[in-house]
Parts: structure tokens; C-alpha cells; sequence
């Protein structure tokens, strides 16, 4: 895993700064780290939805994993597999089976027992369109994840109260990854069948958090969970505030501690600043224009060649990202299994994209570019990145219409395959290539209004690749099979990667105890203050 160092590094001084947060109506202590046990995060947008099952953005799920643990769970820094609820874990020979055998005596939040037979109650509710909690919510990432209702998850059985065991349909080597990931959180039975939709914006697990308070577009207010371990930060603030040059003035006045997703431009500022750090947290991410390809004339192979050609995608990189960014050759991130060293980013070609388009016969068209106005860590100046696309390819005689949307709405449009383009991007769960891919691009995952693969390929080549990969337990096959999907992606162009980054986050020098995640989320029950 990489190593990360931030831009500078400060002496840590203690940070006098007292202050008073606007806005919040949770009460208590709400000062800084510098006088008091209260943590401020910035962050650019609020999250969408705090049941983690229905949640699929890093701004919801970041949250969600410090107030629901899964069996399972990731080491901080890494994508390495460490216990949740569970203590140990075995799988059979083929790969077939998995035996998870639980902690004594957890409980969730509210005082309900952490057993295998919530841990079935949960999975049941994902999985089984017939279970009475199941409803007519959308299960996005169990479907893009698993295969569908109920997928490759056959059976789950509670042989006692300490062990679950999962049957399933056929091998699948991303499991114990994939049930560790946030959105596969145990949360309370109890909590879920007394009300749904208060466990959408209240969840209730076993982690080392509860939500005492969700304002929305306004905050969210974390409070220690006294089972757990008492950690330094008893209470954490999660602010809204959309415009970055306030939250950039909040990290240097220093009402906030720490500012997630900084511009480049505002990250380098900070980090000239006494008493702030700014880390890059590692690469793993992409960020890609998906070409929808139900939609004329993005069903035309020459059609998305032309518009890969004609897209600078190395300018972009130089203008917009970090100086950790890297142009994006193959789908996966640099260092993932499976990348293809053969397979090479489209060159800048106008002259090229223009011929392709004449050869099909399209010389000139007009399209739409979906994306959202929150940046996000693989996309962090969404506007000027859109305009940049715009004007190369209107360069080519394309003529794209922007189409700014707010973060929620720009989701539910784009799952509903609204857009003939879309800007978006991927923040990687578990550091396996087919998280990168799966969910994407393949077939299982282009299901109307919910859909993750933007760009509606239907590819039974690419599907078998994807089901060959989940089933392959030995990782040098594994590579062969995801190198050959990279080169797919590649030649069939049913998305344009840009952008492999790694993402900024700025705090004060005071706070101790973090560790920089691929996932980009924050520990806070491992940080300090002065």
C-alpha cells in the first residue's frame, strides 16, 4: 500500500483559537480541538442517505462505516482484512462456503444483541425481494456487487447465535473483500423494523459512533459510542459548506479542523499556512466520462473513438489535479492487479477524431455532458473540467450543451440513464480490480432507475471476463483476466478514463492519530488533539 507524506509538515503547536459554529442546533461543547473534545469536518456536501445498504457515494458511506461495523472490515491505510463483528472467518475448499464466527457479546447502539441472527437479518433483507424488510428500496451495491436478488449468495444459516455461514452459488474471490465493504454494515434489526426511514437518517449499528443529529445541507453530528473504547474526539460536527473559498477561510481562521476535498490550487494554499497539514490520501480512484450507449450515436464504436481522440485528456490532468495525479491508461488504478502495461490512453488527435466521425458518417452532432457541481476527490473542479471537454470537442464539430445538477439529482438522472454523457468518477471500496469493474461496466449493473454502469454497455465478452475473475481464487490467473478486460475497455470505449489522483485533506497540525485511507475515509476514533 502506499505510503503517504503530506505537502509540508508542521511542528504540531498547540491551536488557540476559540470559537463559535453557526448554524448547529445540536448543542454541547461545539469548540475546535484546540479547548474541548469536539472534532469540525468541512466537507463540501452533505450525504445523501445514512442507511448504508441504500447509500452508494463516499460522502454517505465515509460517514457510515464510524456508526456501523460489518463483519469484517479494512485496516486503516489499507484495503488488508481485519475483524468488525466477526472474529475469525474460514472458507471451504471450493470456495463455496464461508463460516464467520462472531465476537460474545456485542451490541448494537441501542442495546440490542450483535449475533448471527442479525447479521442473517441483514443479509436476508439485501438479498430476498420476498423478505418483509426488504421493501421496495433499492439494494444498489448488493446488486452490483453480488449478482442481483439474491445473487450469488445462495443460503445464510445461524448454527448458534455466534456463527453464520453463506452458501454460495459458485466461487467468488472478491467475497471477504466485498463484505467488508461499508455498504454490507450490520445494523440493528430492532431499529430497522421499528422504522425504515428513521434508520435512514439515525442508523443504528455497533461501531464507534451513533448520529445524535442529521441537519440537512447543514451537519452531522457524531457522538461516542460508550461501548466502545472512549475515544479523544467524544463528539464530531460534519459541516456543509458548499462554497470553497468559505471553507478554505474556515480551515485557516480555524473554525474547522479539518477540510476534506480541497481544490489543488486551495490545498497548496493551506499548506503554506503555520499550523495546518495538508496529506494526500493514496490513488485509487478514476475518473471517466461515461458514453451512454443507448443513445445515438454513442452506439457507434468509431463514434466514442472519435470523442476519445479529441478529449486532451493529459491537459486536463495538468490543469485540474494534483501533482500526484496520473493520466489514466488503463481502468484500474496504477498498481492494482490486473493493470495492462500495453494498454495506452487515446493521444490528443483532433485530426484523427474529426476523420472517424466522417468515416461513420456523423460529421457534426450535438449532445448534453451531465455533472454535478460538488467536487468530489477524483473530480475536484467539476465546471471547469466539463468546460474543458466542451471546448475540445466542439473543436471536432461536436457541440455539447452543459448540464450542471445538483449531487442527488445528478445521481438519480444518471441512474436513470438520462444523460447521453456524463462526467462522473469511482472511489474504490477494496482495492480488488473487480470493484473497479463489476459495478461499472458490466451488464448485471446497467438495470434502470438504479444503474451504475453509465454508460449501458452490454458486453457477454465482458461479462464472462467479469464472472471468470470472481471465480478465479489464484491471483496471477486473476491478473490475466483483468489485464484482458483493461484492453476491452480500451478498444470498445464505453467510457473515457481521465484521471487516476490522489486527494487532499487539509487539518490542523495539532490533530494527531490520522491515517491516510484509499477510501478516503477518516478514523476519528483514532485521532488526538493537543
Amino acid at each position: 500500500m502506499e505510503h503517504v507524506t503530506p505537502f509540508v509538515r508542521f511542528v504540531a503547536v498547540p491551536v488557540l483559537l476559540a470559537w463559535l459554529l453557526g448554524g448547529c442546533a445540536g448543542g454541547g461543547n461545539t469548540n475546535g480541538s484546540g479547548s474541548g473534545n469536539t472534532l469540525v469536518v468541512a466537507r463540501v456536501k452533505d450525504a445523501v442517505i445514512l442507511d448504508p445498504a441504500l447509500a452508494t457515494d463516499g460522502l454517505s458511506l465515509n460517514l457510515t462505516q464510524e456508526v456501523l461495523w460489518g463483519l469484517v472490515r479494512f485496516k486503516p491505510g489499507s484495503f488488508d482484512i481485519i475483524p468488525g463483528i466477526a472474529q475469525s472467518w474460514s472458507s471451504s475448499a471450493d470456495g463455496k462456503t464461508w463460516t464467520f464466527r462472531l465476537k460474545k457479546g456485542l451490541k448494537f447502539s441501542d442495546g440490542t444483541p450483535a449475533d448471527a441472527q442479525a447479521v442473517k437479518f441483514n443479509f436476508d433483507r439485501w438479498r430476498l425481494v420476498s423478505d418483509p424488510n426488504h421493501g421496495n428500496d433499492p439494494y444498489q451495491y448488493y446488486v452490483d456487487m453480488f449478482g442481483g436478488y439474491p445473487g450469488v449468495i445462495e443460503d445464510v444459516r445461524v448454527p448458534n447465535s455466534q456463527t453464520i455461514v453463506f452458501t454460495l452459488k459458485r466461487s467468488m474471490a472478491p467475497f471477504l473483500r466485498d463484505v467488508a465493504m461499508p455498504p454490507f454494515a450490520i445494523g440493528s434489526p430492532t431499529a430497522i423494523r421499528n422504522d425504515r426511514q428513521a434508520y435512514s437518517q439515525k442508523p443504528v449499528g455497533y461501531g464507534p459512533y451513533t448520529v445524535a443529529e442529521w441537519v440537512k445541507d447543514d451537519h452531522i453530528t457524531l457522538q461516542a459510542n460508550p461501548a466502545f473504547s472512549t475515544p479523544h474526539f467524544q463528539t464530531v460536527i460534519v459541516r456543509d459548506i458548499p462554497d470553497q473559498a468559505t471553507s478554505v477561510l474556515s480551515m485557516e481562521r480555524g473554525d474547522v479542523d479539518i477540510l476534506t476535498d480541497p481544490r489543488p490550487d486551495d490545498a497548496k494554499q493551506l499548506a503554506s499556512k503555520p499550523g495546518i497539514v495538508v496529506y494526500q490520501q493514496p490513488t485509487n480512484n478514476n475518473s471517466y466520462i461515461a458514453l451512454n450507449m443507448e443513445k445515438s450515436p454513442f452506439d457507434k464504436l468509431l463514434v466514442r473513438k472519435a470523442l476519445a481522440y479529441a478529449i486532451n485528456v493529459p491537459q486536463i490532468v495538468a490543469a485540474f489535479y494534483t501533482q500526484g495525479a496520473r493520466v489514466a491508461d488503463n481502468w484500474t488504478p496504477p498498481g492494482m492487479l490486473g493493470g495492462n502495461p500495453a494498454v495506452r490512453h487515446y493521444p490528443f488527435d483532433p485530426a484523427k477524431a474529426k476523420a472517424l466521425l466522417a468515416q461513420v458518417g456523423v460529421p457534426a452532432f450535438s449532445t448534453q455532458l451531465f455533472y454535478t457541481t460538488a467536487p468530489r476527490p477524483y473530480t475536484p473542479e467539476p465546471q471547469r473540467i466539463a468546460e474543458a471537454v466542451q471546448a475540445n470537442l466542439k473543436f471536432i464539430g461536436v457541440n455539447v450543451t452543459l448540464v450542471p445538477l445538483e449531487w442527488a439529482v445528478f445521481l438519480n438522472k444518471i441512474r436513470d440513464g438520462e444523460h447521453p454523457m456524463c462526467l462522473i468518477g469511482w472511489s474504490g471500496d477494496n482495492g480488488d480490480p473487480d470493484n473497479f469493474m463489476y459495478p461499472l461496466l458490466d451488464q448485471d449493473s446497467a438495470h434502470k432507475p438504479d444503474a451504475q454502469n453509465y454508460s449501458f454497455w452490454r458486453d457477454p465478452k465482458f461479462h464472462a471476463l467479469m464472472l471468470a475473475g470472481q471465480g478465479t481464487p489464484v491471483d496471477t490467473q486473476r491478473a490475466a483476466i483483468y489485464a484482458r478486460a483493461n484492453a476491452m475497455i480500451h478498444d470498445e470505449v464505453p467510457a473515457i478514463p481521465i484521471v487516476h489522483t490522489t486527494v487532499p485533506i487539509a487539518m490542523k497540525a495539532s490533530i494527531k492519530g490520522y491515517v491516510p485511507r484509499p477510501d478516503t475515509a477518516i478514523n476519528f476514533e483514532l485521532l488526538l488533539g493537543s
